[in-house]
């Protein structure tokens, strides 16, 4: 099974990767004739939507703003946004309104000095989303399964329980792939997610609602959480900044069904989930890092960061063919990298490390390392076994409670410990001890976030074994900041900062200072302000 399916989709990734650039104009054209064409969101025309979560905050408790007006303002572009993307799955419209009433009222009464609020809520006021296996209490966590559409989260997880304590008002959560274990956002309980650049292509996952959401303007931030790219992908083929944190910083609990579920030896791969934010502005990435971890002092992320005293290290592409970084990235990684070299008088240096050229295996051998349990596992729920092939052929009448994707993972999902297996563990531990070496001083490591730019939705299929860019830095716990890079061929592509253990404060000052460079976000539709 899990060659037959293998190769079917290896086959499909050869063709594609050594026929470029003919196989991207085939592909563009027979998925505009069987898709259509990508429908253009409504322009943004309140300049409300326009302004940085830090600043909307200032201006909310300073009363420039009323908390009301901002509410309106979100719930207005969610609602005008959502027939184009499909990404919030479940709102709380009128509570959230009736919460910003209150938060009115008690600017209103001034009981509280400015800057008493700015340290205790910094976030007072502000709407947030949050991706909805991660967690809000009376909302939607379905986690994408059919057997648990109905399902309500009882609670709220740590995360959105800290963006709360911050002051901020949760108002949708949003879109997943089945189980969060895909990097394309579709499921048979909310449907398809779209990206609204291009609607034939993925907007990543497993956080591509609220890729999706944020750039189209229907929020300001939210949540999301990586085990091999979920928030750095979808950050990436949307246009918006994400941050992977280290390991271990910011609780995952509260994630749906996997918090729920009692293994018998103890799934240690949730040491390779990281929860971290999802933003449209670069400057919003330190305090919303901060309110997540609980302000961790570790990470010292008011310590300010000097590049001249910072090694920078780059990767233009992961070695082997089938590896290889289209043109645009790569330019994208050289811009960053000369800017880093003329502004701040460093010599980057390049890394070609040839374990990279197994990063994808290396990810799949520690995950199972790591007592990961099979997909089948969590996918069948409470049924004693599944039959993919069975799965698959119901699929194509549309009977099946599964989506391509969740099947095919469960038909390719590594299991075997053989000489393979062992090789790739042997390529963790040198290739860890090589990053080790790098990061005993204060440095970064500028690296695509993804090879190409988004691929067409189902393309993620063969080509699954791309996010190798972004899951061989969950498996060594490093940080990494999502940079959006301008756009190829009018899709977003990325940049990953990669920076030490608990220096999450360093990958995410390059993010704001490439913010300069590439010019951060930008709008997939008009903007009339």
């Amino acid at each position: 099974m899990v060659s037959i399916a293998g190769f079917c989709a290896e086959f499909i990734r050869v063709l594609v990767t050594l026929t470029r650039p003919l196989s991207d104009y085939v592909l563009q054209f027979l998925y505009g004739l069987f898709m259509g064409g990508t429908k253009q969101l409504p322009p943004i025309e309140n300049k409300i939507l326009l302004i940085p979560a830090t600043e909307l905050a200032e201006k909310i408790r300073k009363r420039q703003l009323s908390c009301e007006e901002v509410m309106k303002a979100y719930i207005e572009r969610a609602k005008q946004v959502h027939p184009y993307i499909n990404a919030a799955v479940d709102e709380r419209y009128e509570d959230a309104l009736k919460d910003a009433r209150n938060i009115d009222k008690f600017l209103a009464s001034g009981v509280k000095s400015e800057e008493d609020i700015a340290r205790d809520t910094p976030l007072l006021g502000v709407p947030f989303t949050c991706k909805e296996a991660i967690g809000v209490k009376g909302m939607k966590q379905t986690s994408g399964l059919v057997r648990h559409k109905d399902h309500v989260a009882e609670e709220d997880s740590h995360s959105a329980g800290f963006y709360r304590k911050a002051g901020a008002i949760p108002i949708t959560v949003t879109d997943v792939p089945e189980l969060c274990m895909w990097w394309e956002s579709s499921n048979h309980v909310n449907g398809l997610t779209k990206n609204p650049y291009d609607n034939t292509r993925t907007v990543g996952g497993s956080s591509g609602g609220e890729g999706a959401i944020v750039t189209s303007a229907g929020a300001l931030f939210g949540i999301g959480n990586d085990i091999a790219g979920s928030i750095r992908i979808p950050s990436s083929f949307c246009g918006i900044y994400g941050h992977k944190p280290s390991k271990g910083v910011i609780s995952n609990w509260g994630t749906f069904p996997f918090c729920h579920i009692k293994t018998e030896h103890g799934d240690r791969t949730t040491e390779f989930v990281s929860t971290g934010p999802m933003c449209r502005y670069a400057r919003d990435l330190p305090l919303l890092t901060r309110v997540l971890s609980d302000n961790d002092q570790r990470l010292q992320l008011d310590t300010k960061v000097n590049f001249r005293n910072v090694k920078v290290y780059y990767i233009e592409e992961f070695p082997g063919l089938l590896n290889a970084a289209v043109p645009d990235v790569k330019t994208a990684v050289r811009k960053a990298v000369r800017h880093f070299e003329d502004q701040y008088e460093v010599t980057a240096t390049p890394i070609k490390f040839p374990e990279l050229r197994h990063a994808f295996s290396i990810w799949e051998c520690k995950l199972l390392e790591y007592d990961g349990m099979p997909f089948s596992f969590y996918l069948r729920g409470e049924d004693k076994s599944i039959n993919f092939w069975w799965e698959l052929f119901k699929s194509i009448f549309r009977c099946s409670d599964h989506t391509l994707p969740a099947i095919y993972f469960g038909m390719v999902d590594r299991r075997t410990k053989d000489k393979f297996y062992y090789f790739c563990l042997e390529q963790f531990k040198e290739l860890e001890r090589r990053f080790k070496e790098i990061f005993e001083e204060d440095a970064i490591v500028l690296v695509p976030n993804h090879p190409e730019p988004p691929p067409h939705y189902l393309m993620t299929i063969p080509m699954y074994p791309n996010i190798a860019y972004t899951c061989i830095f969950n498996i060594l716990g490093l940080p990494s900041s999502q940079i959006p890079a301008g756009l190829s061929k009018g899709v977003p592509i990325g940049i990953q900062a990669v920076s030490g253990h608990l220096k999450d404060r360093i990958s995410i000052a390059a993010a704001l200072e490439l913010d300069k460079v590439f010019n951060g976000w930008i709008s997939p539709c008009p903007i009339n302000i």
